[in-house]
């Protein structure tokens, strides 16, 4: 008898969830980098400020000239202009910090990548047969519906479980997770219904009974047994 497929699972964008972890990470590194120029930037303008008035508070007091000037004055007319000099000092300062800043975006990208690889292959089909497909990582899973035990929802990462003698498996990622789990919770009924029906059916009063006179009338056909005997025999199984 030909398989015949009950239902398929539809998956979720997770393409979609690799871009929103990139992106958390994105804009903590970009927070964190703000704050490190902000107050980077802040800070050496404010070195150079109070280097210019020490400069000027020598000049006007006479204690520096071009003839005579302390190492310290010499030193800042060789600044280049406050805009170069703040850029310059900023990054002799604070780039090691910057580079720092970029580690939730480094971590929270590869998080991203390792979670897409791993969600992105999971998929099942139910037939009347088996439940088969993928899971984490790209495993195949095909499974006879017979040895399937016990099915499940999950909530977290929305998915149906499968349960077996070997084990458990998990199916994440499904849209329609509650219909596939419905689907097959009705397999599993269904094969237990049958499974009662037949032993309720091979423990019914007279069916071997009933088989035994079957295969006497055909050994009386072919003449091995008389009539007489069938007759006798067929009192005895019937209890008359």
């Amino acid at each position: 008898m030909e398989e015949k497929v009950i239902i398929k699972s539809e998956r979720y964008d997770v393409k979609k969830l690799f871009l929103i972890i990139v992106i958390v990470g994105a804009v903590i590194s970009a927070l964190w980098a703000l704050g490190i120029t902000k107050k980077g930037i802040s800070n050496v303008s404010r070195w150079y400020d109070e280097d210019r008035e020490d400069y000027i508070l020598h000049q006007e007091n006479g204690h520096c000239n071009s003839s005579n000037m302390c190492s310290y004055c010499e030193r800042f007319e060789e600044y280049p202009p406050k805009p170069i000099y703040v850029i310059t000092e900023f990054f002799d300062w604070y780039e090691t910090e910057l580079l720092i800043s970029l580690i939730p975006f480094a971590a929270l990208s590869l998080i991203g990548a390792l979670a897409y690889f791993w969600l992105h292959s999971y998929e099942l089909t139910v037939t009347d047969k088996r439940i088969y497909g993928t899971v984490g990582w790209g495993k195949r899973v095909d499974l006879p519906v017979d040895s399937v035990s016990a099915t499940a929802t999950i909530s977290l990462l929305k998915g149906v479980s499968v349960s077996t003698s070997s084990g458990r498996i998990s199916f994440l990622v499904i849209k329609n997770a509650d219909e596939i789990y419905k689907t097959m919770s009705d397999l599993l009924i269904e094969r237990q219904q049958k499974k009662t029906v037949a032993a309720a059916e091979a423990n019914i009063p007279g069916n071997n009974e009933a088989e035994q006179l079957k295969k006497l009338k055909e050994l009386l056909d072919c003449g091995v047994i008389t009539k007489e005997e069938f007759d006798a025999k067929k009192k005895q199984l019937l209890g008359l």
